[in-house]
């Protein structure tokens, strides 16, 4: 899916980003060093911006700003089992190349 998004990197290319950047698996995306609590992310509440983008011959440069939710689990204390559960919200910068050869995504440290 990278590779359909970098073909349309003059347009739309935020849309097909973002729509491959959803289909990860959350264990491939480095957002749990970004968490202060628990360490679980939602899934359901993942939200990006591109704040830069470059391209040359080899790779794409891009850094993200992710906007997740971290779930915090609690006791529930007045038989209320939606407080059991709460969600903090979190905010991540990263940085990342997709090769243009094959589509291949890094994050960088």
């Amino acid at each position: 899916m990278f590779k359909k998004a970098l073909e349309h990197w003059d347009d739309d290319f935020s849309q097909y980003f973002k729509r491959a950047f959803s289909s990860l698996n959350l264990d491939d995306i480095p957002l749990s060093q970004h968490c202060s609590h628990s360490g679980v992310i939602d899934k359901d509440n993942i939200e990006i911006t591109i704040l830069s983008r470059s391209m040359n011959e080899q790779v794409a440069s891009l850094t993200i700003g992710v906007f997740f939710c971290e779930i915090l689990s609690g006791c529930a204390c007045s038989d209320d089992p939606s407080q059991a559960m709460s969600h903090e919200n979190a905010y991540a910068e990263l940085h990342m190349t997709i090769e243009r050869a094959n589509a291949r995504i890094k994050f960088l440290d």
